[in-house]
This record gives structure tokens, sequence and C-alpha cells, in this order.
């Protein structure tokens, strides 16, 4: 019983399994029918025919359609409708069983456990066998008419449980997926103020540096420029900010050429000097590169550092002078 009341997975092999239970049970009432009433014959055959065919679509339709409470649904409304035809066709329409069928129905629905319809099951079908008592002076209580009606409310007890089970279950894990939407929504939101923090600090603190400082996405947009780079190049830092390196015209020129080949090859740039005119004054640039990461470890894009030197000259004993300035 463990087993039947599990997750949602194994909803297809718990109904296939009912329901072979209850379509064993209906049968036989068919079959005790025919030994006394052989002109129902035809009947029985439709009524055998039509309920094995309901089987068809547990070997057609996948697992997922099976977990969803309104197909069960309509599962438990159809063998309901066997089972009062059954009752009905092969003169079983007993007063005290339907009473105790339909008092089966709501009880079992109000436990909204398997485990419970099974107290439930055996009370019913103890009220079953004492209305029985009352009404008879002699009970032979291995009828098979009377062993058959236990055996179908004990059925219908657990089909009636097991549809009020999966129907609290899917009520509760929809509220567990809001609380965990909820919840990844304010991890995200937290995420978002550190990230910006983050970028704060950065910002702040490359604005400091005596050096150029471009971050480039990973994507090949800048996404920020500090102040010392307006100097180097004359330039305003805030037209640079979300310049797409990979454009053939930039306000780089062949600085954002060469950032953007270091991007595309996935290349960190250490010492890369560059002889250009700039602005028609020959000028010397060192570029420097390295991945850049956030706290948590992702990578956001690269950053390039950018120096302006002078070219290497060489004095009188061959020793060259820096070029660093």
């Amino acid at each position: 019983m463990t087993e039947l009341q599990q997750a949602t997975p194994k909803v297809k092999k718990n109904l296939l399994l009912i329901r072979v239970l209850l379509t064993l049970i209906l049968f036989c009432f068919a079959f005790l029918s025919l030994q006394t009433h052989a002109e129902q014959k035809p009947i029985i055959i439709i009524f055998i025919s039509v309920m094995l065919a309901t089987f068809i679509p547990f070997y057609f339709l996948e697992d997922q359609k099976f977990e969803k409470v309104r197909f069960q649904f309509i599962v438990f409304s159809m063998d309901f409708v066997f089972l009062m035809g059954c009752l009905f066709l092969f003169n079983h329409f007993e007063t005290n069983l339907l009473i105790i069928i339909f008092m089966t129905f709501f009880i079992s629905a109000l436990s909204q456990s398997v485990g419970r319809s099974i107290l439930v099951a055996i009370a019913v079908i103890s009220l079953y066998i004492y209305l029985i008592y009352l009404k008879n002076d002699i009970v032979n209580y291995l009828d098979p008419v009377l062993l058959l009606s236990c055996a179908l409310l004990f059925v219908v007890s657990i089909h009636s449980g097991y549809l009020a089970y999966r129907t609290v279950q899917e009520e509760i894990e929809i509220m567990d997926l809001a609380k965990k939407t909820n919840l990844l929504s304010e991890r995200v939101k937290e995420g978002d103020v550190i990230a910006l923090e983050y970028a704060g600090t950065l910002k702040n603190v490359l604005d400091t540096l005596p050096i150029g400082a471009i971050a480039v996405s990973v994507e090949g947009n800048i996404i920020f420029v500090n102040a010392r780079v307006g100097k180097l190049l004359d330039l305003n830092p805030r037209s640079l900010t979300n310049l797409y390196l990979f454009s053939k015209d930039t306000a780089l020129d062949e600085i954002g050429s060469r950032m953007a080949q270091s991007i595309k090859e996935r290349r960190e740039l250490k010492r890369e000097y560059l002889d250009i005119a700039w602005k028609g004054i020959p000028k010397r640039f060192r570029l420097d590169s390295a991945s850049g990461s956030g706290p948590n470890g992702k990578v956001w894009g690269t950053l390039f550092l950018l120096q302006e030197t002078v070219k290497p000259t060489a004095d009188a004993s061959g020793n060259i002078a820096p070029s660093d300035v």
C-alpha cells in the first residue's frame, strides 16, 4: 500500500492496478448472473468487450497524461458508470449496497489518503454485513455475491481515496512550486543587489587607477571606461560606453580592432604594443588584458588595460632605457 501512495510518476501504474481489480470483480458479477440468466449472454459479452476496450488508452497514452488529476477524474467517472451499469444489468441493484457504495465514495474522499481509505473500507464492509444480518435471520457469510460485494466496496474505497489523495497532492505541489518561485525571485534580487554593489566598487577602483581600464562584455560591447582612457585618447569616456568592438569603424580605431581580435581568439594580451598615428600624432600604446569574473566566479567579460609608452632608446653603452611612462 505504501507503493500505491507514491509520488506522481506511478499514477498510471496505480490506476491500472485499481481498474484491473475492479474489472475482475465486475466480471465475476457478470459470470454469476450468467449462471441463472443465460439469456443475458449477449449483454454480458457487450459489457465485457466495452470495459476491456477502455484499457486500450493505458497502452497508447504517455505517463504524463495520467499525472493530471482531471484525467484521473475522467477514469474514475468512467469506472463509476461501469459499476452502476453492472449492478443494474446483472440484478444486484440492492438498496443497502447502493447506500453503502455512496457512503464509501464520500467518506474515502474525505480521508484524502489511501491508507485511511483502507480503514474506511473495513468500516463500511462491517456496516454492510451488519445491515444484512439485521435483514436476514440466517446469513451465509461465504455467499459469492456477499464476498464480491465486500470486495467491490474495498476497491471503491481505494479508488475514491486515491483520487482525493492525488487532488490534494497536486494542490500541495502547486503551493510548493509557488514558494520555490518566490524564494528564487528573492535570491535573484539579492544577487542583483550584490552584483550592483560589486560593479559600483569595481568602478570606483578602476577610476582611481593611473592607467586606462576598459571593461568589455563577452559579446564584445564596452560596458565601462575609466577616466584615464579619456585623457589618453582625448575622448569622452561616455561616448565609448556600449560601443561594439566588432564593428568595422569605431571610435577606438586600431586599438578597438586589436581588442576585438583578442576576444575573438580568446587570447589574453601581455605587453602588446601598438604604434599608431592617433589623431594625426604618432603614439605608442601598450595593451594588457585579463578575464573578468564577478563575486560568484562567473566570467562577465574581459578587462583591458591601456597605457601610453615611448619607444625604447639605447644609451651610449648599449643599454635600453625603459619605455613605459
